[in-house]
């Protein structure tokens, strides 16, 4: 998922890129690959022109965009009304800045369930302290150290005072803070070695109504209130958001400095939302631009579906926006963010997602580590012989899933054996007599998937996964019958890259010269994840978008920038 020299664009040769040298960089990771299933497929910053068509569509820069019909002046414009987006506007608004938000959608996006930050004050009260620069060197060692070490440092030691003030906000809202509730979650792997290391930092905010990790509705994570609240704090602070406007184009480039934007309204005309303390990009990641995968995250497109909601909401409009501005990409690769569950398997407790169990490829043979560490298996299983993979388990499972689970086994093993029957009868998961006939279910070679049983089945009692590496309280064994397997499953979730910026999140050139005006947050901000997204700290996607939303919100109000008000 790095880049040759055909993928890096520079401010010189951004435009205009030849056809060639965009072929090259796409068919190296492309070959005899099929794309994932997107829900949004013709994105209207990349219709799917590839390589194929000689170029991509966001490499032409426009004309610029004159008719316009109507000028509106505010102090900040922030472009997204997602986490990221929101958690400014609040900030921007309450410390006295006239602040507008452009979205496209008709209302707010709000997505997934846990938040992290570090050392706030409720871990304090639960007894929970977290090691900062512990934190920040696994998270930054994460992306090869790809990324930026400062923004992963400002996330680590700032959060905490910004989710005290989120703790304060929000039960005026109904909303209460909680230990995070997803599977993502882990609890008691932070003595773990380094490699498998997870913090308990996350926590979610609830409300009444909610049911396991969704909102009232039933149709949102319960990150829905959380934003909402950021909405109606912002607009009761005088905030105004303008639903259904389309952001085109930035008013000015990098030499002049940014200075607005223009947005197309439902109606079509164009309104150019000036800014004079500055603009902040809040866009989301490119998963759903299939152009924008196709170059800087192709392997991506072996996964089995893409989960993002809204669908279209996120297709790398503001970097390419940027890029057109003379702004830079992120310096690192993009990180995508890829888990092993659908809609139909997440609360299926058997699955890789939960446990570790063996897992094997199409050719019956074991592929990787299979911790239920959300990038380690996906990744792996990525790469494999036409993107599939099976894990496998056998009778004796309540032991292991004991083993994994030493302090929460019995709520688990009560699930089991419903679950168990309702995704066999729905074909999700396979059920077998011996191992030859549960090879032949699932298609793979009978005498492989035997070998690489009797190999896996001796690691456990010799104490050491000296292949992989699994650890010892992980390990299973395969031999009682009856004999299961489930698909190993690969759903795109975002795909964090966006633009290059700096310690403060201004936006830079490729020379890294700051672009006066314009600042980047949540998964539009370049260079903070790099190669995949990291575990060690749950719920630190969320975490960075609602802390860099809210301090850099706070500190264009104040014009100043977040490293001056630390």
């Amino acid at each position: 998922m790095g880049h040759d020299k055909s993928a890096r664009l520079s401010r010189r040769n951004f435009i205009g890129l030849g056809g060639a040298a965009v072929a090259g960089a796409a068919a190296a990771g492309l070959a005899g690959c099929s794309p994932a299933k997107s829900s949004d497929s013709s994105p209207s910053t990349g219709s799917g022109a590839g390589a194929k068509g000689g170029g991509y569509a966001w490499q032409t820069k426009p004309e610029p965009i004159t008719d316009i019909a109507e000028t509106k002046d505010f102090d900040i414009v922030i472009v997204g009304a997602g986490m990221a987006g929101s958690a400014a506007a609040e900030a921007a608004s309450r410390n006295g800045a006239k602040v507008a938000v452009i979205e496209q959608m008709d209302t707010f996006s709000a997505r997934g369930v846990d938040n992290g930050s570090l050392n706030n004050s409720w871990h304090k009260r639960n007894g929970m302290s977290f090691p900062e620069d512990t934190a920040t060197r696994l998270l930054y060692q994460w992306s090869q150290q790809t990324a930026n070490y400062n923004l992963i440092k400002t996330w680590a030691t700032r959060s905490g005072k910004v989710f005290d003030y989120l703790e304060e906000m929000t039960p005026k809202h109904g909303i209460t803070m909680i230990q995070a509730v997803s599977p993502t979650a882990k609890y008691g792997w932070e003595d773990n070695h380094e490699r498998w290391r997870v913090y308990p930092d996350a926590v979610s905010f609830t409300a009444e109504g909610d049911v396991g990790m969704m909102a009232g509705d039933g149709v949102h994570g319960m990150n829905l209130h959380l934003v909402q609240a950021f909405v109606d704090e912002a607009t009761a602070s005088g905030a105004e958001f303008f639903w259904e406007n389309h952001a085109e184009q930035l008013v000015g480039d990098a030499a002049s400095g940014i200075s607005g934007v223009i947005a197309k309204a439902a109606d079509g005309s164009y309104i150019q939302y000036n800014a004079s303390k500055g603009v902040i990009m809040a866009t989301g990641d490119i998963g759903g631009n299939p152009d924008l995968l196709e170059f800087f995250c192709p392997i991506v497109q072996t996964a089995d579906l893409n989960m993002y909601t809204p669908p279209g909401a996120n297709k790398g409009e503001g970097l390419i926006m940027g890029m057109w501005a003379g702004a830079a990409h992120s310096k690192s690769p993009a990180a995508p963010m890829v888990h092993q569950f659908t809609s139909d398997t997440l609360n299926f407790t058997l699955t890789s997602f939960v446990m570790c169990w063996l897992a094997v490829n199409r050719n019956g043979e074991r592929y990787g580590a299979e911790m239920p560490l959300e990038p380690y298996l996906t990744n792996a299983r990525l790469n494999t012989p036409g993107s599939i993979a099976w894990s496998i388990f056998d009778s004796d499972y309540p032991k292991y899933v004991q083993a994994q689970f030493p302090e929460t086994y019995e709520a688990i093993l009560e699930k089991i054996p419903a679950q168990i029957e309702e995704y066999l009868a729905n074909g999700i998961l396979v059920k077998a007599d011996s191992l030859e006939e549960l090879a032949q279910k699932i298609e793979v070679p009978p005498e492989a998937l035997k070998n690489t049983v009797e190999a896996y089945n001796k690691w456990l009692p010799a104490g050491e996964d000296s292949q992989f590496g699994v650890p010892p309280r992980w390990l299973s064994q395969v031999q009682t019958a009856p004999f299961y397997a489930t698909k190993n499953v690969a759903s795109i979730l975002t795909v964090p890259f966006g633009l290059h910026v700096n310690d403060d999140s201004q936006v830079c050139t490729e020379a890294d010269e700051p672009i006066k005006g314009l600042f980047a947050i949540g998964n539009v901000q370049g260079d903070f994840f790099g190669m995949s997204y990291p575990v060690h700290c749950p719920g630190v996607s969320h975490g960075r978008c609602i802390t860099f939303g809210q301090l850099v919100g706070e500190a264009l109000a104040k014009d100043t920038v977040i490293t001056q008000t630390a």
